[in-house]
């Protein structure tokens, strides 16, 4: 199929992702995805999408640097409909497009991610693998300064990503939270969800600094989804702001296999989806990402499926919430 042959020209001429990416973002231009939702009005619209389409800072399997072009294929097949068939219709998404890889990339991805979130219109942001958080929350670290509220991230995935240096680099996907950090969270004001595969050096990390708050996965079966929200909910009042952070990869391989580390005993999709439904309800959740979705390494695209189908849950609490 089409995409398979992209997939095979990305991974073979890596120097020519960028123009296969833009090939790609052409012909997507044309089609109709997110069926009765989009506006080409940014004044008009009360949602944003912007797709991030790198994944140079994985460590272990490709291809997430497809995500966001490969679920805006699906959206077209998709009727702007809650699982429960509410319409959703109420909102108004614009487009961002892609923010393609250029010099001082992740500097400039900061700026682009500042200007998105000070639009006022509710920002969503699809990877690319976990690295790209780093400039977005670094952004939205500025935003809510700037603002008054206090910032702060759940970060709901199979891995902690608090590794201060992985595979050699600083800015590895198992890094985005320790340079949150470094940016100026403080360790209080992250909370981890899902998480169930470890490095050593993270478990040194959280063993010299109790204040990080980690559910594992254990956690989740144990304590339940209900009590988590809530504990959550009792941490982050009104005074602060929620980045929200979705790596795919916290649901159990089995739910979704198309990731680069999938990690064995995690959460079924069902779970996933009321933890993020939760937390858009009881707290001021005001950024979200998806992150690690893998198209080549999908099964029948249900990966992407679960990422879109989950995109339009939120959508629906978006609107009970009036945005």
């Amino acid at each position: 199929c089409f995409f398979s042959v992209i997939y095979f020209l990305l991974e073979s001429v890596k120097n020519y992702q960028y123009y296969v990416l833009k090939i790609l973002k052409c012909i997507m231009d044309s089609n109709n995805y997110f069926r009765d939702l989009l506006t080409n009005d940014i004044n008009e619209s009360n949602v944003t999408i912007t797709g991030i389409p790198y994944d140079e800072g994985c460590s272990c399997g490709s291809g997430a640097a497809l995500a966001p072009l490969r679920i805006k294929e699906l959206s077209s097949f998709l009727p702007p409909l809650s699982m429960d068939g509410d319409l959703l219709t109420k909102i108004k998404l614009y487009d961002n497009g892609l923010l393609l890889k250029k010099e001082n990339y992740f500097s400039y991805l900061k700026d682009e991610a500042y200007k998105i979130i000070n639009t006022k219109k509710f920002p969503i942001f699809i990877g690319g693998d976990h690295s790209i958080t780093i400039p977005l929350q670094q952004a939205f670290y500025d935003y809510c300064k700037e603002n008054n509220k206090i910032p702060a991230i759940i970060h709901l995935d199979a891995h902690p990503d608090i590794c201060d240096e992985y595979d050699d680099s600083k800015f590895s996907h198992a890094c985005t939270n320790r340079r949150s950090l470094d940016y100026g969270y403080e360790n209080e004001n992250i909370v981890m969800v899902g998480i169930r595969g470890f490095e050593e050096q993270e478990v040194i990390y959280f063993k010299n600094n109790p204040s990080l708050k980690v559910y594992t996965a254990n956690d989740c079966f144990t304590l339940g989804i209900s009590q988590i929200i809530n504990e959550i909910k009792e941490k982050f009042d009104d005074r602060y702001a929620i980045y929200l952070s979705y790596d795919i990869d916290i649901n159990d391989p089995s739910f979704a296999p198309g990731t680069g580390t999938p990690e064995a005993f995690g959460l079924t999709s069902r779970m996933v989806l009321e933890l993020i439904i939760g937390l858009f309800e009881k707290v001021n959740v005001k950024a979200f990402d998806i992150v690690e979705v893998s198209p080549k390494l999908d099964c029948n695209d249900i990966t992407s499926w679960l990422a879109l189908k989950t995109m339009y849950e939120v959508f629906k609490v978006l609107i009970n919430k009036e945005i």
